[in-house]
């Protein structure tokens, strides 16, 4: 922590020496808005009730376009999230992938992940599944909070939140059709196609999406389970990774609706998981007058996650549906210029159903949840400083209340900014949390998050920033099992404390014929860690499956004006995992090799015709194929990682006559 705190005095010492020195010889010297600055400069309110640029944003932000992810050819959200600073990605059960974040497992409910206003976590355990699972072909911008975001979200969003808009719900104005072939030396490693309609800007807005893919979870031939039970395995002919989304949404006045069907299958070579997942949002924004906005709305969801059981013989372990029936009513309300109150109420029901009727629920089919929150914030803006201030209060009939405040300081001064934050956070117990706690109840998860941002923009093309954080969590939701077959038990408690503190530094560069953007992230375990599952005996300073260091380096050139070259590289230093067993069959902890992922993706826009895009790369050109381990001792041996993918994609944009 003293080296964190160091590199940020020599920081802010050389910024403000760098402030006062440029303020002196050229006070104007921004006067035409770069492509950086617009980026910079555009709106967002996903950490606010109020919209505000990233800089001055109550919250640790990163913004990707869907530029970015066009020329970069990202596969699936894994590219674009190993690209953002503190993101990683590590193994559940059934070959399943979910996010990592910071140096610390995010998968149950500590990531928030949204599509176009829906929650994407379900409902039984609050997980979100990564790999070939989500259209990034299909999205036009992704916001993300690198950091807490329980205050405005609720128990879904203890140390982030991710934000996907689809281009048909914002700026699609006709059809696009778009397809991704990625292919091994020795297999196919995934065919998705999709399109999208969409017309704004009239009376009645509307939009259609439909994705569908197949894929594999890895090309390995000689996959080795943990504890060599099984047969070598050929993970290309024995593993699926396959989705489907349908996404509708209309907008007529003040009123919007929206509706999603999401559905992902996933195997590893023994075992089969599924996901059905359908949403629904109705909303009506009561203008009252141009300063006072009332939006009521209501939300259903109806799920049947992680339906999952073995291959051959074919049996099916669990199978639960779980629904949610969601009203809030929330106001937005403009004092004046400086002064914005945001304040809310919802009510939810949440209820699980065991559909194979095993008493699922504790010798019981079905559990049913209830909850109440309150929330507010108030943002108050002042020529020195923006403070935010706000709260929110939920109380669930299960598992008791949870309060959470946040304040925030930040402020861009000419070309300086900062941003001094402090909130809050928890993870509120799902549906299975619940019924399989060990002690008959179980306690939400709560985070303490200090963070600390300073920028500087030293050309209009160019700024650097640095962020230090602090993670401290209580109460922390662990999953527990013991014996097999008859004899399995598995449940959920909680454990004491854990958490992670670090530092992240970003570089941004665009010129008019070239772009880079340089980010490092370093991230420490809590010294009063009690989670035994997470550590690693080597060494107490990073959790399993975790490297301390990342590098990344995402850049652009442009050829021609139709034509871009885009490489990108990633490193990240020593892991560990465990991927063998000691001579009494107990598994135990090694260490994995640092990697280094080099990409290469060539992209031609209006090829021959007007709104053709065609593009052809090469994924991980090294062919160091790192493998993905779980963050925890969960019986699997790491996921060997793909190796080097060749990826054409192509799409396709007819535009309607306005």
């Amino acid at each position: 922590m003293k080296k964190i705190t160091t590199l940020l005095i020599v920081f802010t010492s050389f910024v403000s020496y760098s402030q006062n020195l440029d303020s002196l010889i050229n006070m104007s010297a921004f006067t035409a808005e770069s492509e950086l600055q617009k980026q910079l400069n555009q709106a967002t309110h996903v950490a606010s009730g109020k919209a505000l640029s990233t800089r001055e944003t109550p919250g640790i932000l990163s913004v990707i376009t869907s530029e970015e992810i066009q020329n970069a050819g990202s596969r699936d959200l894994i590219d674009v999230l190993r690209q953002v600073p503190g993101f990683d990605v590590l193994q559940d059960n059934q070959f399943a992938l979910g996010i990592g974040i910071r140096g610390s497992w995010g998968n149950e409910g500590k990531v928030l992940v949204m599509m176009d206003g829906h929650y994407l976590n379900e409902l039984l355990y609050q997980t979100v599944l990564l790999g070939n699972h989500f259209p990034v072909d299909a999205i036009e911008r992704i916001e993300i909070i690198r950091g807490p975001g329980s205050a405005i979200y609720g128990g879904s969003a203890e140390y982030g939140v991710i934000n996907i808009i689809t281009k048909a719900s914002s700026g699609l104005n006709g059809v696009q059709v778009y397809g991704t072939g990625g292919f091994h030396s020795n297999a196919v490693g995934r065919t998705n196609a999709g399109i999208m309609a969409a017309q704004h800007g009239g009376k009645v807005e509307w939009d259609l999406s439909l994705f569908k893919g197949n894929g594999i979870v890895s090309d390995n031939k000689n996959y080795q389970d943990l504890y060599s039970k099984y047969a070598v395995q050929n993970l290309a002919k024995t593993t699926l990774a396959d989705p489907m989304n349908i996404n509708v949404g209309l907008k007529a006045g003040n009123f919007s609706f929206r509706s999603m069907y999401d559905q992902f299958k996933t195997t590893d070579p023994f075992s089969f998981s599924y996901s059905k997942n359908f949403f629904s949002d109705v909303r009506y924004d009561l203008k009252v007058n141009s300063k006072l906005t009332v939006t009521p709305s209501f939300r259903y969801y109806n799920q049947v996650p992680w339906s999952f059981g073995s291959k051959n013989p074919y049996d099916i372990s669990l199978k639960a549906r779980a629904e949610r029936m969601w009203g809030q009513v929330e106001t937005n309300y403009d004092v004046n210029r400086k002064i914005n109150l945001h304040l809310g109420v919802l009510y939810f029901t949440d209820r699980g159903t065991d559909l194979l009727e095993d008493g699922l629920f504790k010798g019981s089919n079905t559990l049913k949840l209830n909850n109440v929150a309150l929330f507010a914030q108030g943002l108050f803006k002042h020529r020195l400083v923006n403070a935010t201030v706000g709260f929110r209060y939920e109380r669930n009939n299960r598992y008791g209340s949870a309060f959470v405040p946040r304040i925030a300081l930040t402020r861009k001064i000419e070309n300086f900014h900062f941003k001094l934050l402090y909130s809050r956070a928890f993870r509120a117990p799902s549906i299975l949390n619940i019924s399989e706690a060990l002690t008959g109840s179980i306690k939400p998860e709560k985070t303490d998050a200090f963070e600390m941002e300073l920028g500087y923009q030293f050309t209009p093309e160019m700024l650097l920033s640095l962020n230090a954080f602090s993670l401290s969590t209580k109460n922390i939701i662990i999953y527990g099992s013991s014996g097999e077959g008859d004899t399995f038990d598995e449940w959920y408690e909680n454990y004491k404390k854990s958490g992670s503190y670090g530092l992240e530094v970003v570089y941004s560069l665009r010129k008019s014929r070239w772009s880079a953007n340089l980010s490092y992230s370093y991230s420490q375990a809590s010294k009063k860690n009690t989670v035994d599952r997470y550590e690693v005996p080597q060494t107490s300073k990073q959790y399993l499956g975790f490297a301390r260091n990342k590098i990344t380096l995402n850049t652009n050139f442009k050829l021609t004006d139709a034509l871009t070259l885009n490489p990108t590289f990633i490193y990240a230093s020593k892991r560990y995992a465990y991927n063998a067993v000691d001579n009494n069959g107990d598994p135990v902890v090694n260490e994995l090799d640092p990697y280094l992922l080099a990409n290469l993706f060539l992209n031609y826009r209006n090829f021959f015709i007007d709104g053709l895009t065609v593009g052809v790369g090469s994924y991980d050109v090294f062919n160091q194929h790192p493998a993905i381990p779980q963050a925890y001792n969960g019986d699997y041996a790491p996921l060997p990682g793909r190796s080097r993918e060749y990826v054409v994609k192509a799409s396709y944009q007819i535009n309607f006559k306005k």
